[in-house]
């Protein structure tokens, strides 16, 4: 997992860098795990330096490197 932060970007705009303000897990949204059990989705909420927040899906955001 990533801290908050570090500088990520969502996959499909690799060139909107933003910083990863905070991390949660939403109880009410199960998922479906290979084993058969359950477990909570983990989502990033990005803050971009146009002031957007965006909140994505743990797995769609990927941490920047300079």
């Amino acid at each position: 997992m990533m801290k908050v932060g570090d500088k990520v970007y969502h996959w499909q705009t690799m060139n909107k860098i933003g910083i990863l303000i905070e991390s949660f897990t939403d109880a009410n949204n199960n998922m479906l795990t290979v084993g058969g059990t359950t477990a909570t989705r983990v989502y990033y909420k990005v803050e971009y330096e146009d002031g957007t927040i965006d909140t994505y899906h743990a797995g769609e955001v990927m941490k920047h490197f300079d």
